[in-house]
């Protein structure tokens, strides 16, 4: 586990040289891990050991051979991070040229619809592959082979997923997030007790559960031996802002003197309505956002939230459009072109926040997202 902690510190350094660079040169740089995809290497939350150690690139955009039509499948369009994932498929797609269905499944508990939308653009929308962010790590698994025994590639986006037959990733892993948002609290919290609260979100979404993990691993390793730090309750649930809002009622309503909200940016930026009206009970407490949206960003500037690392989701939207493009090109996967690329991700605080462009993160203001009814 040591290896580990350095391997994120050298990372975390990475992030700050990188993102100079990005902001400079306006370019996409990603650790790109090549080879075969051996799923019964995939562990939840980390590369397949079958793939090969990552190298750090520039990302080039192919040019497409063929007027291709790329289906997009998002869990949702409900708040700003899939707006701006939106944002990222659509400015891309008309970029390159290329034309773009895209499905909301209208939440993570919509197994069902995103299955169906799955089949509907193999069947009925006849595209040449999809994307996908899966609602699940595990339950989309045979439906994905199901459309790839059909002919059409599938590529994983955003959410990571075990599917034997995808065809390639563009994600980040939720555990290194998760352990990011951890390392944050213990250095903030300079030695001192704390009590947390934490909402990672959707139960068995894959991605919820591993940032979960890489919190709690981060907060138990670096912490001091003499220092506790205290889980006072943990509340997982649909981003939904209506299901977060009621998430943090109820766990911060009976924990009180909380000292950290660490949650995703629906409960994070729930917590700060809360926590407007609520400071008799909670007066100390800060929150932390284990992913960045526009919202999360806007109250970062405020101090209202403390940190939040970014997933820079419009370059893992460029990303996984271009590999799709290769892939229909004639690459291969894992030889050609990587088969997991994953952006660098930076935490962003009110201390750093100049570093990053507004509309690099998230795209335009006000942007109204593009999908099929």
């Amino acid at each position: 586990m040591e290896n580990f902690k350095n391997y994120l510190s050298s990372i975390f350094i990475l992030a700050f040289l990188l993102t100079s660079s990005m902001t400079k040169a306006e370019e996409i740089l990603v650790k790109s891990y090549y080879g075969k995809y051996d799923v019964g290497t995939k562990e939840v939350g980390v590369p397949a050991k079958s793939l090969n150690n990552p190298l750090i690139q520039k990302w080039i955009s192919p040019t497409p051979k063929k007027n291709y039509h790329i289906g997009v499948m998002f869990p949702h369009l409900e708040d700003s991070f899939w707006i701006t994932a939106n944002y990222g498929i659509i400015s891309h797609a008309k970029k390159i040229g290329v034309k773009i269905t895209l499905y909301s499944a209208g939440g993570y508990i919509f197994l069902g619809n995103q299955r169906s939308h799955l089949i509907k653009l193999q069947k009925e929308d006849n595209v040449d592959g999809i994307i996908l962010a899966s609602v699940a790590y595990k339950k989309m698994d045979g439906f994905v082979q199901e459309v790839n025994d059909k002919g059409v590639p599938v590529i994983a986006l955003i959410n990571d997923i075990h599917a034997p037959s995808i065809k390639a990733k563009s994600v980040v892993s939720s555990y290194d997030i998760g352990y990011m948002a951890g390392e944050f609290v213990v250095k903030d919290s300079k030695n001192k007790d704390i009590k947390v609260a934490v909402f990672p979100g959707p139960k068995r979404s894959g991605w919820a559960d591993e940032q979960y993990k890489g919190f709690v691993s981060a907060i138990s390793e670096l912490k001091k031996s003499n220092q506790k730090i205290t889980l006072s309750t943990t509340k997982y649930g649909d981003t939904r802002p209506s299901v977060q809002a009621l998430r943090i009622k109820y766990g911060l309503g009976k924990h009180h003197n909380i000292d950290y909200v660490v949650g995703n940016a629906i409960a994070a930026i729930e917590a700060v309505k809360y926590l407007e009206k609520n400071r008799d009970t909670q007066p100390n407490a800060k929150i932390v956002s284990t992913y960045i949206t526009d919202v999360v960003y806007e109250h970062i500037k405020e101090g209202s939230i403390k940190a939040a690392p970014s997933a820079q989701i419009i370059s893992q939207c460029k990303v996984a459009l271009d590999m799709m493009i290769r892939l229909l090109n004639g690459e291969e996967a894992g030889k050609d072109f990587p088969f997991l690329t994953t952006p660098i991700i930076p935490i962003i605080t009110a201390e750093n926040i100049t570093q990053f462009n507004y509309e690099k993160l998230f795209g335009k203001r006000n942007f109204n997202p593009i999908f099929k009814k």
